[in-house]
């Protein structure tokens, strides 16, 4: 395949050469393992633009474009080894940036067409050769007094149309409100519908083979704890919503050692707290939310006064500890299943499925008809009295649902911030509910 590419187009009606280049995080190759083992290999982002800039270079180019899927510390990074790039654009952690590195323009222009990122050049030719005589970043933010350019709307109307009505379209009926907000915090609908929803994809599909019987999990994180289905009909752009990525639906088998190493990972989401401490302490730490996986079928609590990788505690499966040599089944997807989030090395994957995991849930929604998502508080945070206040922040809409969905030991304070008490968020259990 070719590297780059080079545009040729005119400015004032002299042609000029433009390269541009994309370089993605090498941890693909960990992400998507089972996709591009043996195909393709990947080289660290600096030393392929050392490698690629230089050639650009030697193609005659008036302007090397780079496209990063990093954020600003890679840019950093290559602009301090590499010469000769004149512009950058960035994505991946999805934040809204325009500003300059070593004197070169980046961007980053957020997520969901909430922005736009330009870059402005000011270009002299001196005999035949374009020089960059200064340049600038800019972002431009989108929002509903932005007109439509009626252009590209009549461009894509069909696509457009045809787009909103197969995302209207209904798939089943939710009697419960299904939402994320409090999902780091408590059990909650979306990673109990996504569970098992894929819990009852991998029990028909392991039916007469050598992995029937054997103990089965599931694993699935709160990508967005902003999602809110109102009870009622399900729609597959609420579908979307409880699953964003395009994920593929993976099995692996893991054995005790593994299961908990995974847990100890995911516990990370957790800020240390200080029970004896009289201050403020903020619960959640630093941590995406699409790396915090809920595992259904084992029972266990998160000791959140423990250090990292300490944290994992009362872990059994059917009311038995589990042992360090007993085997799992986990249903999960193929970012995680590659090692993705660091949960797991070298995993024993044991489907590799090409079937998203969205898609799954929409099947199990259909074949269900109605559904009652009810948390099954399989996990907690290990109860203790703190001294201070222990808080979070979380969408201020979620202070409407604490009463609705009868959830014990949150208390709104205001401006998004909310204080949770763990003792009494520990008397949470599923709630009878009526269809």
């Amino acid at each position: 395949y070719d590297p780059y590419v080079i545009l040729e187009r005119e400015v004032d009606g002299i042609p000029i050469k433009i390269g541009v280049i994309a370089f993605l995080p090498p941890e693909i190759m960990m992400w998507d393992r089972v996709l591009l083992e043996g195909r393709v290999y990947a080289e660290p982002i600096v030393d392929a633009a050392a490698k690629y800039i230089p050639k650009l270079q030697e193609e005659g180019v008036d302007l090397v474009i780079v496209s990063l899927h990093q954020g600003s510390s890679d840019a950093e990074a290559i602009l301090e080894n590499v010469e000769g790039i004149d512009a950058i654009i960035m994505g991946h952690s999805h934040g809204r940036i325009a500003e300059k590195i070593d004197g070169v323009p980046v961007t980053m222009a957020g997520s969901w067409g909430n922005s736009l990122g330009l870059i402005h050049f000011q270009l002299l030719n001196r005999d035949g050769k374009w020089e960059v005589f200064s340049s600038f970043p800019q972002l431009w933010y989108v929002d509903e007094t932005i007109e439509a350019a009626s252009e590209i709307v009549e461009a894509v109307k069909e696509q457009h149309e045809a787009t909103i009505d197969y995302v209207m379209a209904p798939v089943g009926i939710t009697t419960v409100p299904i939402t994320g907000y409090f999902s780091r915090v408590i059990d909650n609908e979306v990673t109990q519908l996504v569970n098992e929803a894929q819990l009852w994809y991998a029990r028909d599909y392991f039916k007469g083979t050598e992995f029937e019987g054997m103990p089965l999990l599931s694993a699935a994180a709160p990508f967005r704890t902003s999602t809110n289905v109102e009870a009622g009909d399900i729609r597959i752009m609420n579908a979307a919503d409880i699953y964003i990525y395009s994920n593929t639906l993976h099995v692996v088998r893991v054995n005790g050692i593994e299961l908990k190493g995974w847990l100890e990972k995911c516990a990370e989401n957790f800020n240390q707290i200080d029970p004896s401490s009289t201050e403020d302490q903020n619960l959640l730490a630093r941590f995406s939310s699409y790396n915090f996986d809920i595992i259904e079928g084992i029972n266990y609590q998160i000791d959140v006064r423990n250090p990292v990788g300490q944290r994992i505690v009362n872990l059994t499966y059917e009311g038995e500890e589990i042992e360090d040599d007993m085997e799992f089944l986990v249903v999960t997807n193929n970012y995680r299943a590659g090692g993705g989030g660091y949960h797991l090395v070298d995993a024993d994957i044991v489907l590799s499925s090409t079937v998203e995991n969205r898609s799954v849930i929409i099947d199990y929604i259909i074949e269900q008809g109605t559904i009652t998502p009810t948390p099954s508080y399989n996990w907690s945070i290990a109860p203790f009295e703190a001294a201070g206040r222990i808080t979070f922040t979380s969408n201020q809409e979620a202070a409407s649902i604490i009463d609705e969905l009868g959830i014990k030991g949150i208390k709104y304070i205001g401006d998004r911030l909310f204080e949770v008490d763990l003792v009494e968020l520990a008397e949470n259990v599923p709630q009878t509910v009526s269809n």
